[in-house]
């Protein structure tokens, strides 16, 4: 191996006749200093410079935003009976489910899961209610009911399961039972006739007043009893004014003497007498 002599270049290249080693790398080790430096400055004034337009760039993750998802459900009625423990009511209830911690496909999984304490929740309470209401009454129930849900256990119904939490706002229509249906049919139906024939009867009796306001009656007309459904009597007509004593008319005397009154037919069968035969003619006898 060949020893390398003292003062070589490491690179293989000779150093400049006359000039000293050492000067030569001083000099060149000072010019790559300025060089860095003078990249360096100018890196961080390109780096300053492009800072805001990179900010925009950047990718950053917004917040999620909570999505409330919303679901109804209309269980089978529910069936509670009624004062006297004969007959029953339906009892029909439509839950509104909302959320905005469950997850959208999972959703339907914890409505199905929720749904049978809602169901129970109500039927308690309508049982509770309807034992004091007659059959015939689901007006009074729905109120008493209405009434118990916002003093008692006002809705909206908080349920959660976890970090998941949901709730609940049931809307209640009350139904009668069929049998009870079926007893109060004819009783609406005669109610149904006597009150569209009251208010035909009203209507007449506007009628009538409007048509007299519009139409009043002549003074010495005779007053017709208020209300009165009848038809409007003819108005009488106006006597008939003849001429004045010393007229023309009144003066004039016919010359000719009045026609006299035509003669009665006879009845069929019988025979008819001359009109001027003042005694007639004794009939033969048999």
């Amino acid at each position: 191996m060949t020893a390398m002599p003292s003062g070589a270049d490491p690179t293989g290249r000779r150093p400049t006749p006359g000039a000293p080693v050492d000067g030569w790398r001083r000099r060149w080790a000072g010019r790559a200093r300025t060089l860095g430096d003078a990249a360096r400055r100018r890196g961080r004034r390109f780096w300053a410079g492009a800072q805001p337009t990179l900010r925009h760039l950047w990718w950053t993750e917004e917040p999620a935003t909570p999505v409330t998802t919303i679901d109804r459900r209309r269980p089978e009625p529910l069936v509670v009976p009624a004062q006297g423990q004969v007959y029953v009511f339906g009892v029909r209830a439509t839950f509104t489910w909302s959320s905005e911690t469950a997850r959208p496909e999972l959703f339907g999984w914890y409505v199905d899961y929720f749904q049978p304490q809602a169901t129970q929740r109500l039927h308690r309470l309508a049982v509770r209610c309807a034992a004091e209401v007659p059959p015939h009454r689901p007006r009074d129930l729905l109120v008493a009911l209405t009434a118990a849900l916002a003093e008692h256990d006002p809705p909206p119904w908080a349920y959660a399961r976890g970090d998941v939490t949901f709730t609940c706002e049931p809307d209640v229509t009350v139904h009668l039972d069929e049998r009870v249906r079926r007893l109060l049919q004819p009783y609406w139906e005669q109610r149904i006739a006597l009150e569209c024939e009251r208010d035909l009867a009203r209507r007449r009796a506007e009628y009538a007043e409007e048509r007299h306001r519009r139409d009043p009656p002549p003074p010495d007309a005779p007053e017709r009893p208020p209300g009165s459904t009848g038809r409007a009597a003819a108005r009488p007509a106006p006597p008939r004014r003849g001429p004045r004593p010393d007229a023309p008319a009144e003066m004039f005397m016919p010359l000719d003497p009045l026609l006299p009154p035509p003669t009665p037919r006879p009845a069929p069968g019988q025979r008819s007498h001359p009109p001027h035969a003042e005694n007639p003619p004794p009939s033969p006898e048999p």
